[in-house]
């Protein structure tokens, strides 16, 4: 799917009657099968095993406390899917794109460049996690619950030093509002049946 504007808001919709209904949930892993390359950004088993777990400690509390832990994490595993997806084919600058487009070279623009900047974080945030584990690992240790506080205080000291950087750089550079840009878009015959079948399943998942 080549056309940001339709991916995130399909991702949108089926997220929204993912979450609501077993019924939705079903139905866009149908469309996940049927339109998409089943590609997702979880990397690894291990990597997916951690993103999963917190969901099925949910649904066993859920279950156990008189509730449908299963309804909630089939419902809850699909949207972590779908935006796995959405989140492997994103390129950079598609959120100041698809803002822009929608709202605009002012409030679109800054919008925008706050999550291309948000996005940016957590993925440099993510890598110097996984290089710390690294460098701990050729030290023969482990990452621990002693150690992991001194850990996370050093990742985010050097967010907020990044964040800093960014601002004065954006300073230097006289931004104080809005940007000029013109986003283009490539909107294939694939992309527009895809967008139609998440229409079509957002309006079944309100009525059914």
């Amino acid at each position: 799917m080549q056309d940001p504007r339709i991916r995130l808001g399909g991702v949108l919709l089926l997220s929204i009657v993912s979450f609501l209904s077993l019924t939705g949930a079903l139905l866009t892993m149908l469309w996940w099968v049927i339109c998409t390359d089943h590609k997702t950004s979880f990397g690894d088993l291990k990597t997916a095993v951690m993103v999963f777990i917190l969901p099925c400690i949910a649904a066993v509390a859920t279950q156990l406390s008189g509730g449908d832990g299963v309804s909630y994490l089939i419902r809850i595993s699909v949207v972590l899917v779908i935006a796995s997806w959405a989140y492997s084919k994103r390129y950079p600058g598609e959120l100041l794109d698809v803002s822009v487009w929608l709202l605009g070279k002012t409030y679109g623009f800054d919008l925008g460049l706050v999550g291309e900047m948000s996005i940016s974080t957590t993925e440099i945030l993510a890598d110097e996690f996984r290089r710390t584990r690294i460098a701990l690992s050729q030290k023969g240790q482990k990452l621990t619950g002693s150690n992991l506080p001194p850990v996370i205080a050093s990742l985010l000291v050097r967010q907020l030093r990044l964040a800093r950087e960014r601002a004065c750089v954006l300073a230097i550079h006289g931004y104080q509002g809005g940007g000029s840009l013109c986003p283009a878009f490539v909107t294939s015959s694939t992309d527009i049946a895809a967008g139609t079948f998440c229409v079509l399943i957002f309006a079944v998942s309100l009525i059914v």
